[in-house]
């Protein structure tokens, strides 16, 4: 931006030495900065090496006189705007002066001149440039705000949607998990039924608490194993003994722990340590690899259980497929010993998940890829209910891939984000091997990529009757996109609702 104090240059042009050394006087109290030009050559020369601010020339010069010059000035871009003042020594008629302004004089001065008439003159006009400058200098840094303040906004903006689109695909997972929970508990009684349906909520809530707390930084393995127990304290004697570091757990194995110790704190209550008057329970816990180690005794005519109940899955689903690690279940004469191995306390390991080729039922397989244990859980009982062998659920890309290399899929599930990967890579492969597939999600259509815009997608909570049009229609013969269309006249109406 231009100072007040900032000198500026003022031309001045004549082809006489005295009149020129006149100007320098009578203009040299201003303090600007006076430059001479002998002639309309020299002057040229000047204003294409400097910026002036006011030119002062004499009409009559023998090579080009004072209109012709000015003309010529005022088709440079830089100089359409600078003040021109003639300075004229003989009389000039109405038309001279028309003639003038019309080239861009925006003054007159006769001569011999006034020296304080040209001073004010020359100041006026001096102080309007400094002052067009500092104007333009102040538009353009008020354009430069603007525009950097849009930007943030734009910036904003787009974080706020990113952050929107986050929170819908959280509380989509979150609903998702509950239709689970409310689809596969099972009880003998109402009353048993809701309290082990809130029991896997509250397991859940709890550790979605701490890690909203730390904003999904992390959660502390000690805050959840205490949250867990709090409810078999117990007034007197404690009946469980805790030993271990607090290690702070990422927030893709917090969740799945805290469901796996709730599982196995529900099963105590019920059958093992927290059920029997002399019954104990001794949980401990070491890092690299994390283990956790669940020990029960004291409990009397302990019975191995003889199938696999729905704690036994969600343990298996979430430290296994989740989570890349394993579980390993004794039942001992005196009470359950379950150890818990989770690989780096939350990376999740390349292999199979639970499953493989042996022991499933001959004919159509569904590959299902999906990271939510009980989501897959549930998504799994749905498929074998109609009919179908699952192959998975696998929780990453890298178990999805090794499992196509080594089975063949009639076709496949999959959820787009695997806990921030997407399985697009595995969508490639079943493209081009024409296997047939869906994708389910959290998020909205837009997370789908142009190339799969295709590809049927069903919003979680997953529907059952929508999986079910896809798992009779779509891969017995009539493509996806027959399921797009049977999905999309669904909700217009132009068909019956299922």
């Amino acid at each position: 931006m231009m100072d007040a104090t900032d000198k500026v240059n003022i031309l001045l042009v004549d082809d006489q030495p005295g009149k020129l050394l006149t100007y320098e006087v009578v203009l040299e109290e201003l303090g600007e900065t006076l430059i001479k030009a002998s002639s309309a050559r020299e002057a040229l020369e000047c204003l294409l090496r400097i910026d002036v601010a006011v030119i002062l020339m004499d009409v009559s010069m023998p090579e080009l006189n004072g209109f012709d010059l000015a003309q010529m000035i005022r088709e440079h871009p830089r100089y359409k705007d600078t003040a021109i003042i003639f300075v004229s020594a003989v009389h000039l008629n109405e038309a001279d002066y028309v003639r003038g302004y019309q080239m861009g004089a925006v003054d007159y001065v006769s001569a011999p001149v006034v020296a304080e008439i040209l001073r004010a003159k020359v100041k006026v006009f001096v102080e309007l440039h400094r002052k067009t400058r500092e104007l333009e200098a102040l538009n353009s840094d008020l354009e430069r705000r603007v525009a950097e303040r849009t930007e943030e906004l734009r910036l904003a903006n787009d974080h706020q949607t990113v952050l929107a689109r986050e929170v819908d695909h959280r509380a989509k997972n979150a609903l998702a998990v509950a239709q689970a929970i409310v689809r596969l508990t099972q009880a003998e009684t109402i009353d048993q039924y809701v309290t082990a349906i809130e029991g896997r909520i509250n397991a859940l809530a709890r550790a979605h608490a701490l890690l909203s707390d730390s904003r999904w930084q992390g959660a502390s393995l000690k805050t959840i194993v205490e949250d867990e127990l709090a409810p078999y304290r117990g007034s007197g004697e404690p009946l469980y003994i805790v030993n271990g570091p607090d290690i702070v757990l990422r927030p893709g194995s917090a969740q799945a722990i805290a469901l796996a110790l709730h599982e196995l704190a529900t099963n105590a209550a019920k059958y093992g340590a927290f059920a029997a008057k002399t019954g104990k329970l001794a949980l401990s816990w070491r890092a690299d690899p994390l283990t956790i180690s669940w020990r029960e005794s004291g409990v009397p005519d302990l019975r191995p259980p003889t199938s696999q109940g729905f704690g036994t899955k969600v343990i298996d689903l979430s430290i296994k497929a989740q989570l890349g690690g394993r579980a390993h279940f004794q039942w001992n004469s005196d009470g359950l010993h379950c150890v818990l191995e989770v690989p780096e306390a939350a990376d999740q390991a390349v292999g199979k998940a639970q499953g493989g080729a042996e022991g499933r039922a001959a004919g159509a397989t569904i590959l299902l890829v999906e990271d939510e244990p009980l989501v897959a859980l549930m998504i799994e009982e749905l498929i074998v209910s109609l009919g179908y062998a699952v192959a998975g659920p696998y929780a990453t890309v890298a178990q999805a891939c090794q499992a196509i290399d080594g089975e063949q899929f009639t076709g496949a599930i999959l959820d787009i984000n695997l806990a921030g990967e997407l399985v697009f890579p595995v969508a490639d492969i079943l493209s081009h091997r024409q296997i047939p597939f869906i994708f389910t999600t959290g998020y909205g259509p837009e997370r789908v990529v142009p190339r799969f815009a295709h590809i049927p997608l069903l919003s979680k909570p997953v529907e059952a009757p929508m999986l079910s049009i896809f798992l009779a229609e779509a891969l017995a013969a009539r493509g996806p996109e027959s399921f797009a269309r049977e999905q999309r006249e669904s909700k217009t109406g132009t068909r019956p609702a299922l």
